[in-house]
């Protein structure tokens, strides 16, 4: 995610604080370890797991991320009446409306979409088994 992030948003923005900038590539290359750690963890916990239970595990991570998704719509209502207690201003219904639409599919982006799409991530679980790379491919752009 702070891949895609740094590489599709900051890297190449000239408006940014170059300092922001380098800020958000440092975190980028840290959390980098993270994730290759990650997937050498998936695929050593993999290689003594059954077929079953890989994908019993894949469902279950299915299932955080909807879990996630669910939790992002509450953080989305809580921050329309943040928003609005914070400015007076109250929005008509189609107001909000659309601010839910531009800021759910930018939530969902940000932290689901961008890592179930994640190359690494895909070739991770196609270690496992084909057939999760291909559910992944599925349910991934649902989050995009």
């Amino acid at each position: 995610m702070t891949q895609k992030h740094f590489l599709e948003g900051v890297r190449d923005n000239g408006d940014m604080d170059p300092l922001f900038r380098s800020l958000l590539k440092h975190h980028w290359m840290e959390e980098i370890n993270h994730a290759r750690l990650d997937m050498l963890l998936v695929q050593a916990l993999g290689e003594n797991c059954s077929l079953e239970e890989r994908m019993t595990a894949f469902n279950e991570y299915l299932g955080l991320g909807m879990f996630i998704d669910t939790a992002l719509k509450d953080q989305l209502d809580m921050n329309l009446d943040a928003f609005s207690r914070a400015t007076g201003r109250v929005l008509s219904e189609s107001e909000k409306e659309e601010v839910r639409k531009t800021q759910q599919r930018a939530l969902r982006w940000t932290y689901i979409g961008s890592g179930i799409t994640h190359p690494m991530f895909l070739e991770a679980v196609e270690g496992l088994d084909p057939s999760l790379r291909r559910k992944a491919e599925e349910v991934g752009p649902a989050f995009c």
